[in-house]
């Protein structure tokens, strides 16, 4: 293998770690990059195919006009990847002599698969949680996804339970393996605890069910003062969190700290000894893949509570690295909470545990040659 094109929403997106941790390092760092856009954040340098700069021609717009309604009539998602668009990507991967295409996210393989998966470079898309759960349950983007596993090299899926959802609607693909996104465990290690630090990470959505989280940890801790928990992201629900916080005068033992760099996020899961997330699939059908954050506190040795969601059970081993309730149990998290302040958890054999399960399955150094075998191997 020379060379891989990565296929992408954005370089760099800031939240899209695993992305950017191919972007960086796949083959040596050797990749280039084919994205929507670019941003601002570029902590590497790569040679970038910028979609976003095409300038479309009249007749690319009479093109993507006749292309929409044809779509329309056989239930395809009316966006079309054709005309210059097409044309400049295909020239872009010859001059750059790419030998393999990973498109990162299952909306993005199947629009770009089934319009250039033709043209003799092997492609491969790699299934992460959104566009494996809520995105998949439209009619049009199966069809789209049936048309482009004809053309498919291969897939991935960071969990499980997502290849076996879109197999649900009998989307296979003969060449598909499960490889976890992944987290550097020497970065991510434990340093000393805090006793009863508790940390949850993430933005403050419908698929986190932040508010569950706020309530039982205020209503179990209440009456242990030591006790704390430090929300690290931003969203939608961070309002109603705060008034949950509020309402129970624990201003002082919640802190709802919004965006936080890297480094912070590390600090905060080396120190905790409990890790929460209570996700549960959104109303719209939205869901988890294999949730970064979990891993990575496990690599720091945390006690993960958490819930029976998509590909969590893969990750946590219950009451051996975690502990998991059915998603909207409130009563049952609230119950692991009040386990792990009354010293009923042990923390020190529960947190080696988590540590020594995620060196051994989750190294993203590991799981990237496992990646890189299979495509090789195309």
């Amino acid at each position: 293998m020379k060379k891989i094109c990565i296929f992408t929403y954005a370089f760099m997106h800031p939240h899209h770690t695993m992305v950017n941790f191919h972007i960086e390092n796949l083959f040596s760092g050797t990749a280039v990059v084919c994205a929507g856009k670019e941003t601002e954040y570029q902590p590497v340098k790569r040679t970038v195919f910028d979609r976003s700069s095409v300038t479309a021609s009249n007749l690319d717009a009479a093109m993507e006009a006749i292309f929409g309604f044809t779509n329309k009539l056989r239930g395809l998602p009316t966006k079309n990847l054709i005309g210059t668009e097409r044309a400049r990507i295909i020239d872009f991967l010859r001059r750059e002599n790419v030998d393999a295409v990973l498109c990162e996210f299952g909306c993005i393989g199947a629009e770009v698969i089934s319009s250039i998966g033709n043209i003799g470079i092997p492609m491969f898309t790699y299934y992460r949680g959104y566009d494996g759960t809520m995105r998949i349950r439209s009619a049009r983007q199966r069809r789209l996804t049936a048309r482009a596993l004809k053309k498919t090299a291969g897939l991935f899926f960071v969990s499980q339970y997502l290849k076996d959802n879109l197999a649900s609607y009998g989307l296979v693909h003969p060449n598909s393996h499960v490889i976890p996104s992944g987290v550097n465990t020497d970065k991510f290690h434990p340093v000393e605890k805090k006793k009863n630090k508790f940390v949850a990470i993430g933005r403050l959505v419908d698929k986190k069910r932040p508010d569950i989280t706020v309530r039982s940890f205020c209503e179990e801790a209440k009456s242990v003062p030591d006790a704390t928990l430090s929300m690290l992201g931003g969203g939608p629900w961070q309002e109603r969190c705060q008034q949950i916080i509020r309402d129970r005068g624990m201003e002082d033992r919640v802190e709802l700290l919004g965006e936080q760099s890297h480094g912070n996020v590390l600090k905060h899961l080396q120190e905790s000894e409990f890790f929460l997330q209570h996700s549960v699939t959104s109303p719209e059908g939205d869901g988890e893949g294999a949730p970064t954050s979990i891993q990575e506190a496990l690599a720091c040795g945390c006690v993960v509570l958490s819930t029976r969601h998509a590909g969590i059970p893969e990750l946590v081993s219950e009451g051996e690295t975690g502990f998991l309730v059915d998603e909207l149990n409130e009563t049952g998290f609230r119950g692991l909470i009040g386990d792990a302040l009354s010293g009923k958890i042990d923390v020190g054999k529960i947190g080696q545990a988590s540590r020594s399960f995620a060196v051994g399955n989750l190294d993203n150094r590991l799981l990237i040659k496992r990646l890189e075998s299979v495509l090789s191997d195309a």
